[in-house]
């Protein structure tokens, strides 16, 4: 009863923040030169702020004359002084944490998060969960099932915790949410071994009517599929009991913290059971009530959506938009329709093609054209101003005036031997090409550029499983990449014409070789929900372990 009228209260309070997201979305230069010029106004005594001169900015143009477009390295002195404590750096506001970047490789970097820029976020957030709710109604049956990573990983030194933006934003929750709606305790997120993490979220949720899965990366909502699968006898037998026998040892403290999702359950063990025996136990038969799963689903992300059926069967699958610990890009206005944010953080876009050109033109919201990619630049009210977070989007539409946006890939991902200019999008669709045209089932690829003997491309694969005739196999997908990507890339198709790049060359992964690099990572300190391995060069580090398990 508590969580139906849950539900209720949040529909109300969507319902306003979409109403004002609607009216703004009509004139969104405006709306956006207002949560701009706020910004500038609350900060104009910082450091940052003194040295841009914000007393004397006064519209957008002025903010771009005033203020450079800024990456990480040009920000970094003044994110080290405010992690070291400094006060007035960025904002006036001090940060209550900085999040951690999800990079797989380097130093990762520190995204200063205030209270002011969790509101921004949130209003997002709203918006998104109020259209959800309208397009798929069945969610108030039952409950979410979230994965996220630590809040704290460690502090500053001047004693700020910084960590994972998604953990953190878990605890921000009100206390009934956590309780009633998104019930997974933030403990199961705290143990440190991979597959008694997952053995224990799964126990947990199998005590729950889980009416949605929400999690930012498909690969992990497999792996849940996957260990469900897996584990399947060891839970059911855990709920008849009341136990939990997770791979290793779990603390007593988080026992003790999930003690009310462990009471003996005959009759659901029953009904697993049954799922058991006809072959059934996967999540969509599980969780009957489940309606939506909420991810990623765009560019290289959509590789992963191919093994959705087989454990979700025709569960609608939504996109969970557009974001980045860095600020929240765009709301949900209906199924498969992304809008810009912008009654979050205020927006500028750079042509793609323009990005490293000097006289290179930001664009507002309404300035933009349908059917162009570019660079999106954030201004947040955590402190990042002109901020290119190197990612590239395409303006696929509009709602009401307001850019509809899908994201791309990464900005610089590109392999070009001699002018192809292959991007990770079009590896991406051309091996979705490739599965559907040769029926095969990969668990994980990756395109790596090699120069010799003669340039060209290399297909690692991950099969689903070990095929019979290895060498037919490898043969198989190797054409049928070339040929798909060909007609995802025209300067591919004539380099390979005219000979002057060789074919690809197809090596296949020991099986289990994504898993335990997903392990590594982790291990290294990359939130698991957030890792993304590249599907076109990936870093170096990345690229040494994969190599070591191709046969």
């Amino acid at each position: 009863m508590l969580r139906k009228l849950l539900y209720s209260a949040f529909w109300m309070m969507g319902s306003r923040e979409t109403s004002a997201f609607e009216r703004e979305s009509r004139e969104p230069r405006h709306a956006q030169s207002e949560r701009l010029l706020s910004m500038i106004r609350e900060n104009a005594q910082t450091v940052f702020g003194k040295d841009h001169n914000f007393q004397s900015i006064n519209s957008i143009s002025d903010f771009q004359n005033s203020v450079p477009i800024n990456v990480y390295d040009s920000i970094q002195p003044y994110v080290e002084r405010a992690a070291a404590g400094e006060a007035n750096i960025l904002t006036a506001e001090q940060p209550f944490m900085f999040a951690t970047t999800s990079g797989t490789s380097g130093s990762r970097k520190l995204i200063p998060v205030t209270r002011s820029y969790v509101k921004e976020f949130r209003r997002a957030s709203v918006v998104s969960g109020y259209n959800l709710l309208k397009n798929f109604p069945g969610l108030r049956n039952g409950v979410s099932l979230s994965v996220f990573s630590r809040a704290e990983e460690g502090r500053t030194v001047g004693d700020i915790p910084y960590g994972a933006i998604s953990g953190r934003l878990y605890l921000e929750e009100p206390k009934l949410i956590r309780k009633y709606i998104s019930p997974i305790p933030y403990d199961v997120f705290l143990i440190e071994d991979y597959e008694s993490r997952y053995y224990t979220l799964l126990r947990c949720a199998l005590a729950l009517p889980v009416s949605s899965i929400y999690t930012l990366n498909p690969s992990t909502i497999v792996l849940l599929g996957r260990r469900l699968k897996t584990y399947a006898e060891m839970l059911i037998r855990d709920v008849e009991k009341g136990t939990l026998t997770a791979p290793q040892f779990v603390p007593q403290s988080i026992q003790q913290s999930i003690a009310h999702f462990m009471a003996p359950n005959p009759a659901r063990a029953r009904e697993l059971a049954a799922l058991l025996r006809e072959n059934q136990f996967r999540p969509d038969r599980v969780w009957p009530h489940l309606s939506l799963v909420c991810c990623w689903t765009r560019a290289a992300a959509a590789f992963y959506l191919k093994d959705f059926p087989q454990f979700y069967g025709d569960v609608p699958v939504c996109d969970i938009t557009y974001g980045a610990s860095e600020g929240r890009g765009t709301v949900c206005v209906g199924r498969d329709k992304q809008a810009l944010a912008i009654r979050s953080h205020f927006f500028e876009f750079v042509a793609e093609e323009d990005i490293d050109s000097p006289d290179a033109r930001a664009l507002c919201a309404d300035q933009v054209e349908v059917g162009k990619s570019y660079y999106i630049l954030f201004t947040t009210a955590g402190g990042l101003y002109r901020y290119n977070i190197n990612d590239i989007v395409k303006v696929v539409g509009w709602y009401n005036r307001t850019p509809l946006l899908e994201f791309q890939h990464k900005g610089g991902n590109i392999s070009s031997f001699t002018g192809e200019k292959v991007t990770e999008s079009q590896v991406t669709e051309a091996a979705s090409a490739m599965l559907s045209a040769t029926g095969s089932q990969l668990r994980f690829f990756t395109v790596v550029p090699e120069f010799e003997p003669e340039p060209h491309y290399q297909l690692w694969l991950e099969p689903e499983s070990a095929p019979e005739d290895r060498e037919s196999f490898v043969s198989k997908m190797s054409a049928e990449f070339d040929r798909q990507l060909s007609i995802k890339n025209i300067e591919y198709k004539a380099k390979r014409e005219s000979h002057r790049l060789a074919p690809p060359v197809g090596r296949l992964f020991e099986p289990g070789t994504y898993d335990e690099l997903r392990r590594t990572l982790v291990a290294h300190g990359v939130p698991d929900a957030q890792i993304k391995v590249s599907h076109l060069n990936p870093k170096a580090d990345v690229r040494q372990r994969l190599e070591a398990s191709l046969r």
